[in-house]
C-alpha cells in the first residue's frame, strides 16, 4: 500500500498537469488535484443506519434486552478502574449512590482479611480468596472477578491496590445477579451464566437446561458467541468480560425484539417478572420490579455510615 500511494499521487498530479490550461492559476490546479484525491483515493465515509449488519433476529433481541444491563456493568468497570487507592467514606457512598444495584463495597488487605465494608452488617459472607491471586493471563494490576452461583448468585469485582511490587489489598464491589437483571426492561427474557454456573435463570428455570449444563470453560476458550441446545430449542449466547470473569448472556433463538411488537422470549411476556418468578428482589435492595417496568429508588445513606479512609492499605 505504501508503494502504491506515491504512484497514485504522481498519477493525479500528472492528470492535473495535463488537464490544466495556460490560463489556470496555481489555486485552480490545487482545487482540481484535491477533488481528484477525494474522489479516487480518500473517499468520504458514510454510514447506512438501515443496515442491520446481517444479524439474526434473536441476536438483535438479546442485544436489546441486555443493553441497559451491559451499560451498567461497563460503567462499574470504569468506576472501579478509576477508584482512589485510599478510598474514603465519600467515595464508598458515591459508589452506592451511583450504582444502587450494588450489594456493597469492601476493603480487604493483602491477606484477604476485611478491613472495612459497607454495609457493615450483611447476611452474606465475603470470601475474597479467589481474588487474591492474579489471573496468569492478566497483568497483576488488572481488575479481577469471580461469581458464586446458586440461589441469589453474587458477583465480586476487585481492583488490586499495590505498594511498589507488593499488593497491599483489594477494593471490592459486589452485587446480586438478580438485582443486576432488573436493569433490563424485560429481565425474564434472558439468562446470565458463567463457568461457575447459572447466575440468573430468567424465565427459563426448566427450559434453560442446555445453557446450564454447557461446558462453558471449553466453549469460551475458543468462542465469544454461538448456539447451544437441541435444534428447535436452541439458545443464542454471547459473552462480556467483567475483569477476568466471562459473563454469558443467553436467549432462545425463537426470540424477537420487543420493539418489533412481540415478546422477546419464546415463553411469552405475560409471565410474571423475572425477579418475582425467582423469589423477588434481594432484601434491602433499591430496585423494584412491577411487571416488566423497573424503577430505582435512590439510595441516600448518610455519609458517616460508610467506612473511613483505609490507611492500612
Amino acid at each position: 500500500m505504501q508503494r502504491l500511494l506515491p504512484l497514485a499521487l504522481i498519477a493525479i498530479l500528472t492528470f492535473a498537469a495535463i488537464g490544466c490550461e495556460k490560463s489556470q492559476t496555481v489555486k485552480d490546479s490545487w482545487k482540481f488535484t484535491t477533488r481528484q484525491y477525494r474522489t479516487y483515493l480518500n473517499t468520504p465515509a458514510s454510514v447506512d443506519l438501515s443496515n442491520k449488519g446481517g444479524r439474526e433476529i434473536y441476536e438483535l433481541a438479546l442485544g436489546e434486552a441486555v443493553l441497559s444491563v451491559d451499560m451498567e456493568l461497563h460503567k462499574l468497570v470504569r468506576a472501579m478502574e478509576n477508584s482512589d487507592h485510599n478510598p474514603d467514606q465519600n467515595w464508598v457512598m458515591s459508589m452506592m449512590g451511583r450504582f444502587p444495584w450494588l450489594s456493597g463495597v469492601a476493603l480487604v488487605d493483602g491477606s484477604g482479611a476485611i478491613v472495612s465494608r459497607y454495609p457493615e452488617i450483611s447476611s452474606r459472607e465475603l470470601d475474597s480468596t479467589p481474588l487474591l491471586q492474579p489471573d496468569p493471563k492478566q497483568r497483576p494490576g488488572a481488575l479481577r472477578a469471580y461469581a458464586q452461583s446458586g440461589d441469589g448468585a453474587e458477583i465480586y469485582l476487585a481492583n488490586p491496590v499495590f505498594g511498589g511490587d507488593e499488593m497491599r489489598g483489594l477494593i471490592v464491589a459486589h452485587f446480586d445477579a438478580r438485582t443486576l437483571a432488573t436493569m433490563s426492561s424485560d429481565p425474564g427474557s434472558f439468562m446470565i451464566v458463567s463457568p461457575s454456573g447459572v447466575l440468573w435463570p430468567g424465565n427459563y428455570s426448566s427450559q434453560g437446561g442446555s445453557v446450564a449444563s454447557a461446558d462453558w470453560a471449553r466453549l469460551l476458550a475458543s468462542k465469544s458467541s454461538g448456539l447451544v441446545g437441541e435444534k428447535g430449542s436452541e439458545f443464542f449466547w454471547t459473552t462480556r468480560y467483567l475483569g477476568n470473569l466471562p459473563l454469558v448472556y443467553a436467549m432462545p433463538t425463537s426470540a424477537t425484539p420487543q420493539s418489533g411488537g412481540n415478546a422477546s422470549a419464546s415463553e411469552g411476556s405475560a409471565q410474571p417478572s423475572a425477579a418475582a418468578s425467582s423469589g423477588g428482589m434481594p432484601e434491602g435492595q433499591g430496585g423494584m420490579v412491577s411487571g416488566n417496568v423497573v424503577s430505582q429508588e435512590p439510595l441516600e445513606a448518610p455519609v458517616e455510615s460508610g467506612p473511613a479512609a483505609v490507611d492500612s492499605l
